[in-house]
Formats: structure tokens, C-alpha cells, sequence
């Protein structure tokens, strides 16, 4: 090793400028035996030499890099140990990303006289607020497994939450047409206000009768079998909206098993919603789960039903 003549630093053989005072170690420097060396061992005179480029140190992770010649540095060092600059505001080898999204298990302790004269304020701060973000993402991850796994509400509701976005996601690449009925009938009408006028594209024109949560108001059939994605929907009358009941929400029983549930609010405009459960269905049952009342009507009134399936390629 070199021991700089200057502070009495210890630097490593191939190091040409002393990392604690930065004095250059062809001059002040003297070579010292790693082995023992006798007391009456006479000196050898140290022969000057050219400066020369040591070569550069491969920059590891962690190592400070001198903004002079780009060389890496051990971080205990203070001056580059090839072209002799100061490495106080030198930038640190930065660590492979996955590595830095590990807390870290406590502060870096330095040893004694190698720690910098000045540290920016501004770095400490924002590796306090990357620390204290690590943390808590690694504590919400592992809130949120332990939820999950032990509670069943709360998975239910992730699980909906994640079905629903993916319905989301694929409606926005699907495309839809509409789906003609080859026959639609109700359970109860009114002479002049029969099933068929809920699906003659007519908002004009209505489908009327006594209705109550049991019974099926109206029966809709395929000719094909379908995937239904979508339905349009008018309530009420349109001239007289207020003089007769209005549902308020749907059931819709597929031929298949499968049900599906549609909120609905009172207004005249028409409403647009989304069909689950409904793939590869022939018919489908239409439930009134309950009304918005009236006070000149017991009636139930439905002016039109459009509904829409996957357009096939």
C-alpha cells in the first residue's frame, strides 16, 4: 500500500492521489511491505516518478463518481484517486431499481473522517420520503393480502371491483347491435296496451299492466342464441309520465340460470345500462322488483325496451 507522506493515509497500491487530503502519492507518497519489516531494514530512497493515468475503478453500486473524469470511487474516499478532485458533491452509483424498493434496515453508518463535509439538504429530505414510501407500500401490500385472505366481504368486494373494470375494459373494444325479438308476451296487459308495444321502437306507444314482484311481466325470445350486452330503456308514459307506476327496478332471469339486477330512476329520459350474466341466452324473463308509484294508476307502464348483443365477427 502507498501512505501518504502529507495526513498518513492509506491508500491502495495503484492509487495516484491520496483519498483523505488528495495530495499527489507519486510525490508524497511511500510504498510500505505488507510483510514485517526489520527495525535496522535500511530505507530506500522513493524515485520520482511521471505522473501516469492509473487506470479507472469498474463503478459499483454505491461507489461516488468523480464528476471530473467519470472515475468510481470507494464511498469512504473524499478525493477522486485518479485525477485528485473532490468528491463532496460527487453522484452516487445508483443500485439496481428492485434493490431500492427494499427498506433499508437503518442509516448508513460512516467510518470516523471519511464522512463529508457537507450533505445537501434537499438530499436527505427526499431520501426520507423514499424511505417512508417504501414502508408504507410494503405495509399496505401486506394489509391488503391479509384482508383478502382472511375476510370474505372484503374479497367479495375486491372480486366484484375487478370484474366490473374488466367489463369496463372489454366494453370499450366490443361493439354492439341490436337484437330483434322473434316473439315477446306478458303474463298481464291491457287490451289496447299490449307486450308487443314495449319493443316496437316507439317511444310513443307503452306496454301497461298490473304488475307485483312476482309476477313475470314480460317473456322475451330469440331466434338465435345471444350474448346480450346492453339495454335501453323508457319508463312511464311519455304524455302523462306521473299517472301511472313506474318500475323501479329490473330482474332479468336468463333461459340459462343465470339473473341479472337494473336499477332504474324515475325519469322519462331513456337509460342505458349494462347486462351481466347474459351470454348465450334464448329468452329472457323481465321481473319488476318494484315500482315507482302513482296516485292515478295501479298500472305499471314500460314504453320501450332496446336491447343490444356482441356484434360476431
Amino acid at each position: 500500500m502507498i501512505v501518504c507522506q502529507t495526513c498518513g493515509e492509506h491508500n491502495a497500491p495503484n492509487a495516484e492521489f491520496c483519498g483523505n487530503c488528495g495530495d499527489f502519492l507519486k510525490w508524497t507518497g511511500a510504498q510500505v511491505q505488507a510483510g514485517p519489516v526489520r527495525p535496522d531494514a535500511p530505507q530506500q530512497p522513493q524515485p520520482h516518478h511521471r505522473p501516469q493515468q492509473t487506470l479507472k475503478r469498474q463503478a459499483q453500486p454505491g461507489d461516488l463518481i468523480c464528476g471530473q473524469c467519470g472515475s468510481g470511487n470507494a464511498p469512504t474516499r473524499r478525493f477522486c484517486g485518479v485525477c485528485g478532485c473532490s468528491l463532496i458533491d460527487a453522484v452516487q452509483q445508483k443500485q439496481p431499481w428492485w434493490k431500492r424498493w427494499l427498506p433499508t434496515k437503518g442509516p448508513k453508518v460512516r467510518e470516523r473522517g471519511s464522512r463529508p463535509n457537507r450533505v445537501r439538504r434537499a438530499t436527505k429530505v427526499k431520501q426520507g420520503i423514499g424511505r417512508a414510501f417504501r414502508w408504507a407500500l410494503v405495509l399496505a401490500v401486506l394489509l391488503f393480502g391479509g384482508l383478502y385472505g382472511l375476510s370474505q366481504p372484503f374479497r367479495s368486494t375486491v372480486n366484484t371491483q375487478v370484474l366490473t373494470a374488466k367489463d369496463k375494459v372489454a366494453g370499450i373494444f366490443e361493439k354492439w347491435v341490436p337484437v330483434r325479438q322473434s316473439s315477446i308476451s306478458a303474463g298481464q296487459e291491457r287490451p289496447d296496451h299490449a307486450a308487443k308495444l314495449a319493443m316496437d321502437n316507439d317511444p310513443g306507444t307503452f306496454w301497461a299492466a298490473q304488475t307485483d314482484g312476482k309476477t313475470v311481466a314480460l317473456t322475451i325470445t330469440f331466434d338465435h342464441t345471444t350474448d346480450l350486452r346492453r339495454m335501453i330503456i323508457r319508463i312511464g308514459d311519455g304524455k302523462k309520465y306521473l299517472a301511472s307506476q313506474r318500475p323501479q327496478r329490473l330482474t332479468l332471469v336468463f333461459d340459462t340460470g343465470k339473473t341479472t339486477d337494473i336499477p332504474l330512476v324515475d325519469n322519462p329520459d331513456p337509460q342505458e345500462h349494462a347486462i351481466k350474466n347474459g351470454d348465450g341466452v334464448k329468452q329472457v324473463q323481465v321481473l319488476i322488483a318494484g315500482v315507482f308509484p302513482s296516485t292515478e294508476s295501479t298500472d305499471t307502464v314500460i314504453s320501450e325496451i332496446e336491447l343490444f348483443e356482441k356484434q360476431v365477427n
